[in-house]
């Protein structure tokens, strides 16, 4: 690396509109040694460095030239970690290699925010894929997580630790949302439930949200389109949030089923009208047609559990996704069976995973 230094004090002397002995007299040293290292004759004692930096409020990398080459390697590394990260998801192939390789990036640039941040993303990805989220019933027959079991993974209580250090300094909007809703998360799978609260508490209400606040950006036909996209945004999160609502109630198959049929009647509104034309909501519909086939086998309606499945995949036809991937997704929401016959030993499902090929 070629040491810039003296171009960088030039530069940033005449920035600030400094003479070469208003520096000097700042740092106690004589005019003529200004001049020195500027033109690259000698450079300043190290303990100088950071009276240096301080007095044009910029970092030592700045200083030295060389802030944007640190910048450029940090967002390299950054970026193959995610995508190995990504790589790993659901299916341990790297998951070793790809933390050691993010604590090897840290070392390197101690206490960046955002390779502490792809760590915590790391090791919390690890938790699940080694382990698992797993769940129990209470004394009532709710589903509770089963807390003790998680809070043993080594690979979450060290991705916690980073989450929380984040939150202690300035980080960037993004990183901080993000890690915001993994530590929720980890909260509420290793039972801290008032961490889990006074971290809600930091965020904004529904009414703060991005996709509201960004409607007052727009008007005439941009501002139509905007509320369309939020209402497409809306739409999967209630969809979502009443599927979970039913598994957490331990509302009985044939119950849910109901629900779930008159909760894809407003989605099909959204879906087939002006609103959702070409759009994601597709997606949404056919995994709530997989999650309404298992809750229609298992309350014994096996007719109607194959023509939710049929159904599902005329939604998946018309959205981004492939339908050849439909057979992985049910049931959707992973819920445990309430009858030992599972629905992949009917005929019937050969030929529909077939179909989904086609």
């Amino acid at each position: 690396m070629t040491v810039k230094l003296g171009e960088q004090l030039r530069e940033l002397r005449r920035q600030n509109m400094r003479t070469q002995e208003e520096l000097a007299a700042a740092l106690g040293v004589t005019a003529q040694a200004v001049s020195r290292w500027e033109v690259g004759a000698c450079y300043p004692d190290v303990e100088l460095i950071p009276a240096l930096a301080n007095y044009f409020g910029v970092s030592i990398d700045r200083l030295f030239g060389c802030d944007g080459q640190r910048q450029r390697k940090i967002d390299e590394l950054y970026n193959k970690l995610e995508k190995m990260n990504r790589e790993n998801n659901g299916e341990d192939i790297s998951m070793t290699e790809c933390i050691a390789r993010a604590r090897e990036a840290l070392a390197e640039f101690p206490e960046n925010e955002k390779l502490t941040f792809i760590l915590a993303e790391i090791l919390y990805n690890a938790g699940y894929v080694r382990y698992g989220e797993h769940h129990i019933k209470d004394a009532e027959g709710f589903d509770v997580f089963d807390v003790e079991r998680h809070r043993g993974y080594d690979e979450w209580r060290e991705a916690a630790v980073l989450y929380e250090k984040l939150l202690k300094g300035p980080v960037e909007p993004e990183i901080r949302h993000r890690t915001i809703c993994r530590l929720s998360n980890l909260y509420g799978v290793t039972g801290e439930r008032e961490k889990a609260l006074a971290l809600a508490e930091t965020a904004p209400d529904i009414q703060g949200c991005r996709e509201l606040l960004r409607l007052w950006a727009f008007s005439g036909r941009e501002r139509a389109a905007a509320y369309r996209e939020a209402l497409l945004i809306f739409t999967d999160s209630v969809a979502k949030l009443m599927v979970n609502c039913e598994i957490a109630a331990c509302a009985s198959p044939e119950r849910t089923a109901r629900r779930i049929e008159e909760m894809l009647s407003v989605v099909e509104t959204v879906a087939d009208g002006d609103y959702g034309k070409g759009n994601r909501v597709h997606a949404l519909m056919a995994k709530e047609k997989l999650f309404l086939a298992d809750r229609r086998w298992n309350a014994g309606d096996k007719d109607g559990a194959f023509r939710a499945l049929d159904e599902a995949l005329e939604q998946e036809k018309q959205g981004p996704g492939k339908p050849a991937a439909l057979p992985e997704f049910y049931p959707w929401h992973c819920v445990a069976a309430s009858v030992d016959e599972r629905i992949q030993d009917d005929p019937r499902w050969k030929k529909w995973v077939e179909k989904t090929c086609e």
